[in-house]
């Protein structure tokens, strides 16, 4: 059981900071990494459709005026995030 004596040293509180840092620090980055991949939107999915309607006109799944269509779609949705 903890007791308190009230007579810490400063030894005592350096380790005692260091400990609640390694506790905590890597739990705060855990959630501003989730926070921020659920909230800025990620250009790889951009770059992804890009490269999808690129690979979809190479096969002639789509045409020059549909390729050109998506692209311009995809450049104005990552404009106005």
């Amino acid at each position: 059981m903890w007791h308190w004596h009230g007579d810490w040293n400063s030894g005592e509180w350096l380790s005692m900071s260091i400990m609640m840092l390694l506790v905590w620090l890597p739990l705060l980055l855990l959630v501003a990494f989730a926070l921020r991949s659920l909230l800025v939107p990620s250009t790889r999915q951009s770059a992804s459709a890009e490269e999808d309607a690129r690979r979809a006109y190479a096969r002639g799944e789509i045409d020059r005026d549909r390729f050109q269509q998506i692209m311009q779609d995809l450049r104005e949705q990552r404009s106005t995030g």
